[in-house]
């Protein structure tokens, strides 16, 4: 199984800066970054804090790496639901487990890290985030706008959640000095200008936590869980629940009869063994009365995924079910929410995370959720470069309105002429209220009606061409850059005089090697396409939207971060990149055969080694060639193949290039610029 392998803070403030300096982060341009909207205050209060949006991610496969959550950050997002983490963090994911062709499923859940590196990952992407605010560059970071919380996640069991381990994670992001101090400490001196001063970064990362638990899990164990994280942790808290509360059979009416998805089966047994309506609203009532009566605030996250039944041929057969998200669980998660919200005794903050897209986000405002997450439209192409129309069509939405904030333009939204400034502080949150419930049933009708979410709309799949994959060239329409949440794949540029050669093989007979017929090395494209092994969990989603079969994580050449690591990772062909002095070096495994190429660009010579047979080349031309070794048991016959030599400089040359900024090459990049105010535009990350 892939195994995602976090990158050093050093590497991962190194590789920002300079991609920043080229108008792009992480590969993603900053033309998909949000910018503060000059009059307009999109700000909400989230537990009583102030975050500058209600956007972000959900839990899931974009909170989980310090590189996501910075790309998240760029895009808008303010509200950070981090991945949930739980005692057992050495579980067995099944590979693939992201399917978001048309609706979204899955078959991964809980986290991918170990309970220390999920803590390290998200005290790094904190001082990364607080490091682009001193930057700020132009996007108004510096100021209101840049305001962000994070939001811990946490599951299963009380058990576990009172374990050590668990709240040893839960501690070192209520106080993270220690780690803080750490980073600040590492600081490369040609970055100072990216660090912020200390006490710019707060010690405390979050505050809040929202729960989940399994499937089934009693009322009682939900209500012990909420009292021990207010009482005993001390944390204001949200209650992740399930769809199934809105019963099977109201479930498979909308899903079948609304909205048409006949091949969606709802997993029955989900549905009796969870919470009803009627407990979840007793316990949150009497869970908001204890938060009350302890200075904190308990809110309802609505929904987490639906169980369906396994019925798609993408999953392994193993896998019995998988979770539903997406549209239908939009639609679903609507409906829930308004009965929800009816029948609560009280007023409930509600976070709402389900089928969030850029078209229904401005809605979600005007329905009074704080925060709005999302996971699967993110998982398609453009991905974190979809989040910022989520606020321009807020912002467009407000405008029109003539509404400068998101408070007046919930009043707005249901048709109310009042304006916060004008109206008594004490009548404000009952107002509110009660145009957010206005909003929110008008808006759960619509859905219902509106096509878009039908089976009709959302039944096709990416186009496919009908061509193969190749390890080289493709259409390089940079889609696997796009849709992995992880940064994983990436663009090389590999230079023009290693892109096009006849070259023979040198035939291994009676200890000489000899030239024999040539075979034609040609590249088509400058730009190629490729995996760093390191970030990919091997999820799949790449692979559903290449237009091409063979998916680019399993087929484009893989890069791990070190030797040591490829050798851990036995099962997959891959490189690692290596400097030594003046030698560059590219080591690995291609098709199972052992590689190696040495580069000495002071005397444009390289050293290839292919497990039996070490050969001299002058570079770029290949064609000054001598056989420097022939090992002992090299049989006649063995052929030594240039053109792969010939690929290997191409790749060691692109992922060391002047100007690349990758993972691959993080550790070897030159002294980083100084924040540029404004930011410049890229057309293109890598």
């Amino acid at each position: 199984m892939a195994e995602l392998v976090p990158q050093p803070f050093e590497l991962l403030l190194r590789r920002m800066a300079h991609e920043l300096s080229k108008g792009a982060c992480f590969d993603l341009p900053s033309r998909f970054f949000h910018r503060a909207k000059a009059g307009l205050d999109l700000s909400v209060r989230f537990h009583r804090e102030r975050a500058a949006t209600a956007a972000g991610p959900a839990a899931g496969p974009h909170s989980q790496l310090a590189q996501n959550l910075v790309l998240s950050y760029l895009a808008g997002g303010r509200v950070m639901e981090l991945k949930t983490v739980q005692l057992n963090d050495r579980l067995t994911i099944p590979r693939p487990c992201i399917d978001a062709r048309n609706v979204g499923f899955n078959v991964e859940w809980s986290q991918e890290l170990r309970l220390p590196q999920s803590l390290d990952e998200y005290v790094k992407a904190w001082v990364l985030i607080h490091a682009l605010r001193h930057a700020d560059m132009g996007l108004g970071l510096s100021g209101p706008a840049g305001d962000l919380l994070f939001d811990m996640s946490v599951g299963y069991d009380l058990s576990g959640i009172r374990s050590g381990r668990v709240r040893e994670f839960i501690d070192g992001l209520l106080d993270a000095r220690s780690r803080i101090d750490a980073l600040f400490e590492r600081w490369p001196k040609d970055l100072l200008p990216w660090r912020p001063e200390r006490e710019q970064v707060p010690n405390r990362i979050s505050d809040c936590i929202t729960l989940s638990t399994f499937h089934g899990c009693p009322a009682e164990e939900v209500e012990r869980i909420c009292e021990h994280l207010l009482e005993d942790v001390g944390v204001h808290v949200v209650a992740k629940l399930n769809p199934t509360l809105l019963g099977y059979e109201e479930v498979l009416h909308i899903l079948h009869e609304r909205l048409g998805y006949l091949d969606i089966r709802p997993h029955r047994q989900a549905f009796e063994a969870d919470l009803k309506l009627e407990q979840a609203l007793a316990l949150s009532e009497r869970l908001a009365s204890r938060a009350r009566a302890l200075g904190l605030s308990f809110g309802a996250k609505l929904s987490n995924t639906l169980v369906v039944e396994n019925h798609r041929s993408f999953f392994p057969g193993s896998e019995k079910v998988m979770y539903l998200s997406g549209q239908p669980l939009h639609v679903i998660t609507l409906e829930l929410c308004r009965r929800f919200r009816e029948s609560s005794g009280e007023p409930l903050p509600i976070s709402f995370s389900a089928g969030v897209d850029a078209k229904n986000f401005p809605d979600c405002v005007a329905a009074g959720f704080v925060p709005v997450t999302v996971c699967t439209d993110l998982l398609r192409p453009g991905g974190y470069g979809r989040l910022h129309r989520y606020l321009d069509n807020l912002a467009t939405r407000m405008r029109e309105d003539g509404v400068a904030s998101v408070a007046d333009f919930i009043l707005a939204e249901s048709g109310r002429t009042e304006r916060v400034g004008a109206l008594p502080p004490e009548q404000l949150p009952s107002l509110l209220h009660q145009a957010s419930m206005e909003n929110h049933a008008a808006f759960a009708q619509r859905a219902l009606e509106d096509p878009r979410y039908s089976a009709a709309q959302n039944s096709g799949s990416p186009r496919r061409l009908g061509t193969r994959l190749w390890w080289f060239d493709c259409l390089t329409c940079d889609k696997c850059v796009q849709v992995c949440p992880n940064d994983a794949n990436f663009v090389l540029l590999l230079p023009p005089e290693l892109r096009e050669a006849r070259l023979p093989d040198l035939v291994v007979r009676g200890g000489r090697a000899e030239e024999e017929h040539e075979r034609p090395f040609k590249l088509n494209e400058a730009l190629q396409l490729a995996n760093y092994a390191d970030f990919c969990n091997e999820c799949g989603n790449c692979d559903l939207f290449c237009p091409e079969e063979g998916g680019p994580y399993v087929v484009k050449p893989r890069f791990f971060s070190s030797r040591a690591r490829m050798e851990e990772a036995a099962q997959l062909d891959g490189f690692a990149v290596e400097r030594e002095g003046g030698l560059a070096r590219i080591v690995g495994r291609h098709q199972g055969q052992r590689l190696s190429l040495e580069l000495d660009t002071s005397r444009a010579l390289a050293r290839f080694d292919d497990g039996r047979v070490v050969v001299a080349l002058s570079v770029p031309d290949f064609a000054h060639r001598e056989v420097r070794e022939i090992r002992p048991g090299t049989p006649d016959g063995h052929a030594v193949r240039l053109d792969r030599a010939m690929a290997l400089c191409g790749l060691l040359m692109g992922a060391l290039a002047s100007g690349a900024c990758s993972p691959v090459n993080a550790a070897h990049l030159p002294a980083a610029p100084p924040p540029r105010k404004p930011l410049p535009d890229a057309e293109r990350a890598g």
